[in-house]
């Protein structure tokens, strides 16, 4: 679950206001209604006056309930409270502006008041208190091309095997037609035993006898 962001100050200092606000008109709102209620016992023009008291201590009881829970839900960082205070902002700024247009000026006042407030609750990180935005991240994104990294390895040495030589031997064979006979010397054989003689020897090397 994701944490919640830390309350801003200036969220702070405007929910000290609005619960001010909604304290003080809860005040002004049973002293209209308790005068209505005084005024009421009057002959003739009591009830209208009580009637018309009470109507008007309602409204403001109204408001000053609504001031109050908006201050409360601007300290918890509640998202209907955020929709409240846009709300009220705008029909503040709506009434600062029709009151500085008829001539009370000191009603600008009140109006450059609540241009700031309504800039301020549509800043970023004011709306991601009340859950009203994402968490802007710092994180870089991640670079999804592939690094090419050298990495010194041994290199595998390719053995070639020596190309075969041809061998050449020696095969006697009968001569072919054409070519020069090949001469054979006779071996000697001993005259006693029949046992073939080495070439240049006088005796048998088997039975001894002399050739």
């Amino acid at each position: 679950m994701m944490q919640k962001p830390s309350r801003p100050i200036g969220i702070t200092l405007l929910a000290i206001i609005q619960i001010l606000i909604g304290v003080l008109g809860l005040l002004v709102s049973l002293a209209i209604i308790g005068l209505a209620a005084i005024f009421s016992t009057l002959p003739t023009v009591g009830t209208l006056i009580g009637t018309v008291g009470i109507v008007i201590g309602g409204v403001f009881l109204f408001f000053s309930l609504v001031w109050l829970a908006t201050g409360v839900g601007f300290l918890h960082g509640r998202g209907w409270a955020w929709t409240l205070g846009m709300i009220f902002t705008v029909l503040s700024i709506l009434g600062a502006a029709y009151a500085a247009f008829t001539g009370l000026y000191q009603a600008g006042y009140a109006l450059v008041f609540w241009l700031i407030m309504i800039i301020y609750l549509t800043r970023s990180h004011v709306k991601v208190f009340f859950g009203k935005g994402m968490v802007p991240t710092s994180m870089p994104a991640m670079n999804t091309q592939p690094t090419l990294r050298y990495s010194p390895t041994l290199q595998s040495q390719t053995q070639y095997a020596p190309a075969a030589q041809p061998t050449l031997q020696y095969n006697p064979s009968p001569s072919a037609p054409g070519q020069a006979p090949v001469v054979a010397a006779a071996m000697a054989k001993c005259r006693s035993c029949g046992v073939p003689l080495a070439p240049g020897n006088s005796f048998c090397t088997s039975c001894g006898a002399k050739q």
